[in-house]
């Protein structure tokens, strides 16, 4: 068993990453106070109920903040994407050119594989979403 095996077989996040394993993109939702939030957790972030449910999620955000990384061999955009339904969530923006993208620009979800391991959630400028997706 290694770190990330942990990470999807917790009870906090094993509902998300069954979604992923099926495309879907949730969010946990508290029942108490009706926020939303990110990262998988437990407990509510603003009223620290225990009572949570998981609801699907539309994957629509907009860059809150991002930083090009021109670290290794092809620069890389990581971003605090604020989804519509309110939470901020750290990830990559892929497939787009970093010189394009602006606070304020609209993105979607998209899963992407990762090696040995169930596909992670990126996000994409929709003007490069593919049919398939």
């Amino acid at each position: 068993m290694i770190g990330t095996d942990l990470i999807e077989e917790s009870p906090e996040t094993k509902a998300f990453w069954d979604a992923v394993a099926g495309g879907r993109f949730v969010l946990p939702r508290c029942r108490l106070c009706h926020r939303t939030h990110w990262y998988p957790r437990g407990i509510c972030p603003h009223c620290f109920s225990t009572e949570l449910d998981w609801h699907e999620s539309s994957g629509d955000g907009e860059i809150y903040s991002f930083s090009v990384n021109r670290m290794g061999n092809e620069p890389y955009v990581v971003a605090y994407v604020a989804l519509s339904e309110g939470p901020i969530m750290l990830s990559n923006v892929i497939d787009a050119d970093p010189l394009t993208l602006s606070i304020g620009t609209r993105v979607k979800v998209a899963f992407r594989p990762a090696i040995g391991r169930l596909p992670v959630p990126l996000f994409v400028v929709p003007s490069v979403l593919s049919p398939k997706l």
